[in-house]
């Protein structure tokens, strides 16, 4: 056994069952939040009395504004208007990018859709993760779905994400400050608040 003389200065063991699915957020790209628990914090993050990195500070009625909203089928807190693979190190590995194409494709397979209140959109590291998605027709499955080659760079993650959709927009009305906690998620690194959008309070890196 060619390893078996190998010496390590640290082995570290890792139980496969212990990994689980997780976002960071909502204000942090440090706070990190396993993917179940990610409504039971958003509701804590609700019910907090200050407004720091976990909070915002809305007091115990915001979950009746929020079941009379959707009830009319109204934007309401924790609602998704931002959705964007955003240009990071993860939008120039082909492995991740691939498998986004693909999970787009099954996506548009099964009928599934974007609600119209999302902006969504795809900024690719590297040109060459533009071509090689058209190559593979991949890139209709995303544009199906929305998300359009809308340049190459830093784009969402750095504010560059530009208006909401218009039911966003009219749900926050003339004073954003009191209006609902709407969320983002992206695949960037940065989700300080005001930074992805000002109008968007809850961003989440996924």
């Amino acid at each position: 056994d060619k390893g078996a003389n190998v010496k390590y200065s640290k082995v570290l063991d890792l139980d496969l069952e212990t990994v689980r699915s997780c976002v960071s957020g909502p204000k942090r790209p440090h706070d990190r939040i396993d993917l179940q628990s990610l409504k039971d914090d958003f509701q804590k993050c609700m019910d907090s009395k200050d407004g720091g990195f976990k909070g915002f500070a809305r007091g115990p009625g915001w979950r009746k504004e929020q079941e009379a909203k959707r009830a009319d089928k109204d934007l309401s807190h924790g609602d998704l208007v931002v959705a964007s693979i955003t240009s990071c190190t993860n939008t120039s590995n082909p492995s991740v990018m691939i498998g986004a194409g693909i999970l787009a494709k099954k996506a548009v397979e099964h009928g599934l859709t974007v609600k119209e209140c999302i902006k969504t959109s795809l900024s690719p590291g590297s040109r060459v993760v533009g071509d090689y998605l058209e190559r593979t027709g991949l890139q209709k499955y995303l544009d199906e779905l929305g998300f359009h080659v809308a340049g190459y760079g830093c784009m969402t993650c750095v504010g560059n994400s530009g208006e909401l959709q218009k039911q966003a927009t009219d749900a926050l009305g003339d004073n954003p400050a009191s209006g609902p906690v709407l969320a983002g998620v992206l695949s960037g690194n940065r989700n300080f608040e005001a930074r992805v959008h000002p109008l968007v309070a809850a961003n989440y890196l996924a």
